[in-house]
């Protein structure tokens, strides 16, 4: 996916990389991370919320079923129009990518929903992978 924003422009105004272990208790960090970064740089707080939530399912999804030790990298980039987020890890990867739209799980079902939360939280929303070479996950919305 080419983080282009909708007038063209290819280069953030402005960016925040950062990199977590793959353990739960810093997804709240990088969560907070996006939160201060985004309001500073006054990003709509309905995009804010968005963003947040599918950005902890990102990392929980890393979290989960990368199986690597490997640090998750992390980034928030802003544009005139976009805010967009990326998360990186160097785990399994997936042999097969989410489809183009998700339907959620069944009601009763415990797993699953990460991608398509994902997908109904932001405005775009793209998925590179390959096995043993990791996953890229890259999700944002337009500025309000």
């Amino acid at each position: 996916m080419d983080l282009v924003d909708r007038t063209g422009n290819q280069s953030p105004s402005f960016s925040m990389q950062l990199r977590i272990p793959p353990l739960p208790r810093y997804a709240s960090s990088a969560r907070a991370a996006l939160t201060a970064f985004a309001g500073h740089h006054n990003v709509a707080q309905i995009d804010v919320e968005c963003l947040t939530f599918a950005l902890g399912e990102a990392l929980a999804n890393a979290i989960e079923h990368a199986r690597t030790q490997s640090d998750i990298a992390i980034g928030f980039d802003i544009y005139d129009s976009t805010v967009v987020a990326t998360v990186s890890d160097r785990g399994q990867g997936l042999a097969e990518l989410p489809r183009t739209f998700l339907p959620m799980p069944a009601t009763m079902s415990e797993t699953g929903r990460g991608f398509a939360i994902m997908q109904r939280c932001t405005d775009f929303f793209d998925v590179r992978s390959a096995p043993g070479d990791g996953t890229v996950i890259t999700f944002g919305r337009y500025r309000r």
